[in-house]
């Protein structure tokens, strides 16, 4: 009876080894969808995220005063 004991017990122990590995595997991954790209402003260099960029023609500013500011120079 003793030894059916510490078998269930070890068995549970595996078991519960397992399903935490699992549980931090999944977690990794969600931390990882959670990561955006970054972008530099044309203008003046700060990098930011991509959602927040304004992006005119395929160049990505930080503002709108510094999108208006490298259209009229380039124009």
């Amino acid at each position: 009876m003793g030894k059916l004991f510490f078998y269930i017990l070890i068995a549970l122990l595996i078991y519960w080894i397992i399903k935490n590995r699992h549980s931090k595997k999944d977690s990794d991954i969600s931390d990882l969808d959670s990561i955006e790209d970054t972008v530099s402003c044309v203008h003046c260099g700060v990098y930011l995220p991509k959602s927040e960029a304004i992006n005119h023609q395929d160049k990505y500013f930080c503002c709108q005063e510094h999108c208006d500011q490298f259209l009229s120079s380039s124009s």
